[in-house]
């Protein structure tokens, strides 16, 4: 929705916001993603608004598009340093978004998991040895990391992706 009056409507949402309000967490983090209502673009506040309103499709998504730019911009592209990968909990929570909302958030949701996996399971999420066919196994715990074997999975494991994956 538009603000009609940018100043008093971002006051009274940030108010709301302060005191926990999750409607307007929600609606904050919305415009911070898309500098809406006044407000630059910023990623940290639009992952951090929309964070508390998870139970929120749009949040969720906007969530998981600030996680995966996020990812870009801090490591210069590469999203797969384990303990740092944004990939498992940008595929969970656009998942989940995915199962709730409108035919063009789902449309969009499923362009971007689609972009995501393509890219991601072309290689070795460890060592990064290019895929033949289809011969990649996939981390069934957070789908969001592909190997060539157990060994890769396990050395991954142990070097950080225990922190990134999320339970899909």
């Amino acid at each position: 929705k538009e603000c009609s009056n940018n100043k008093k409507h971002r006051h009274y949402t940030t108010l709301a916001a302060s005191q926990g309000d999750s409607k307007a967490c929600g609606m904050l983090g919305a415009y911070f993603m898309n500098a809406e209502c006044g407000l630059t673009k910023s990623l940290v506040l639009a992952k951090h608004y929309c964070e508390k309103n998870l139970e929120v499709v749009n949040s969720a998504f906007n969530f998981s598009i600030a996680l995966y730019e996020l990812g870009k911009e801090r490591y210069e592209g590469f999203l797969e340093i384990p303990g740092y990968s944004p990939i498992p909990k940008f595929l969970f929570w656009i998942r989940r978004a995915l199962k709730l909302d409108s035919a063009a958030m789902k449309y969009r949701a499923t362009e971007l998991i689609s972009m995501i996996e393509t890219k991601v399971n072309s290689h070795c999420t460890n060592c990064r040895v290019k895929a033949e066919g289809s011969s990649l196994k996939r981390c069934v715990r957070c789908l969001g990391a592909w190997y060539c074997g157990k060994e890769c999975q396990v050395q991954h494991w142990k070097a950080g992706h225990k922190i990134d994956c999320i339970k899909s």
